[in-house]
């Protein structure tokens, strides 16, 4: 049997998880933050939370899982018609993978 959350409890929770995050990241403790970040991302699947998790694997030298997480925050992004955070979202993934030709056309930089 699954137990439910409610919304407020899931809030709750996501601000306690995201003040951790930012703990941990301040630490310079970028593994641990990524965690707590993945764990966001089960309870808030939003572009922002995407491109949080993203940043946070880049800063713990995890480019290949940072790409995938910004990706779906790219996704989210132009999904919901913000394109301008889409940019900006695809400009961090040039930033770890010059290679990705989609994410180099959508940032500009496929001169």
């Amino acid at each position: 049997m699954r137990c439910r959350v409610s919304p407020a409890v899931a809030e709750g929770r996501g601000e306690i998880l995201r003040r951790r995050a930012r703990r941990l990241a301040r630490k310079g403790h970028h593994r641990k933050a990524a965690v707590a970040l993945r764990e966001l991302v089960a309870l808030e699947a939003d572009a922002a939370t995407y491109a949080l998790l993203g940043d946070m694997l880049r800063r713990a030298r995890r480019g290949p899982e940072a790409v995938e997480a910004l990706r779906q925050s790219l996704w989210l992004h132009r999904r919901a018609g913000a394109e301008r955070r889409a940019r900006t979202v695809a400009r961090l993934i040039v930033a770890i993978d010059p290679f990705d030709a989609k994410a180099r056309h959508l940032a500009g930089a496929a001169a």
